[in-house]
């Protein structure tokens, strides 16, 4: 889901465009409200919407102030004016906004305004992506098997990654030592059991980062089998060169 602020300093307006577009369809949700520009710079710096929608003329500070304080945050700009003149449409390019829109409002030109929107972030996406493609590789950089004992221990790891285990816990569960399932992966794949255990979860959790925006770190942890948060970072580091939080805030 991709992140929504509204701006707006008229109370009525500003709830009425929260409820207007059927938001989720389009796969946004609305994050936060904010009254003026000022608050919408808070907002803007700690909540990191990837569109904000907003008015021009506001009390305390302005759109276009706004997106002076918050020049270093990346996110759409959708801007809302009852004053459709020269220089506000120069300032608004000047600033990088995407849409220029005139009150009154209607809603589906807001919703095909956001439909673009959404269409070019999933594509920078993609773009952003693959660009670290080189990245991603040590994690599919596993040499192939034809042991049938070692492919059935990679297919339980990846039925069981979400849970906490450890090379005892497998080794028990196909009859074996331990020593011997260590050695047998390690001498078919060219790598340890531990560290394909890790390159696999860190690959589901860069999935679920891409998929729900709205996943805390420590929550993509839980549910990729990491014991704890930092230990989920560090090992997220070692294959990936920065961390979750990094990952997200640069990459995503």
């Amino acid at each position: 889901m991709y992140r929504l602020l509204i701006v707006e300093d008229e109370h009525y307006i500003r709830k009425w465009l929260t409820y207007m577009v059927n938001y989720k369809e389009l796969g946004i949700i609305v994050v936060g409200e904010a009254e003026n520009g000022l608050q919408g710079a808070e907002m803007i710096q700690t909540l990191n919407p990837d569109i904000v929608l907003t008015d021009i003329n506001m009390p305390v500070m302005d759109a276009f102030q706004m997106f002076k304080e918050t020049q270093d945050n990346r996110y759409k700009k959708i801007i809302l004016s009852g004053y459709n003149d020269f220089e506000n449409a120069r300032l608004a390019m000047h600033h990088g906004v995407r849409d220029f829109l005139s009150k009154p409002l209607n809603a589906e030109e807001l919703k095909s305004s956001l439909k673009d929107l959404v269409l070019e972030l999933q594509q920078e996406r993609k773009e952003e992506l693959s660009l670290h493609n080189d990245q991603y590789d040590t994690l599919e950089a596993v040499r192939p098997s034809q042991d049938i004992l070692v492919n059935q221990i990679l297919i339980w790891i990846q039925q069981h990654f979400q849970e906490k285990f450890t090379v005892a816990d497998i080794a028990k569960s196909f009859g074996y030592s331990e020593s011997y399932i260590y050695k047998k992966v390690k001498d078919h794949l060219g790598i340890t059991i531990n560290d394909y255990t890790s390159r696999y979860r860190v690959k589901q959790a860069i999935s679920k980062l891409v998929e729900d925006p709205q996943l805390m770190i420590y929550e993509v942890a839980e549910q990729t089998g990491f014991s704890d948060y930092n230990y989920f970072n560090k090992v997220f580091k070692k294959y990936i060169g920065m961390n979750a939080s990094d990952f997200r805030e640069n990459i995503l």
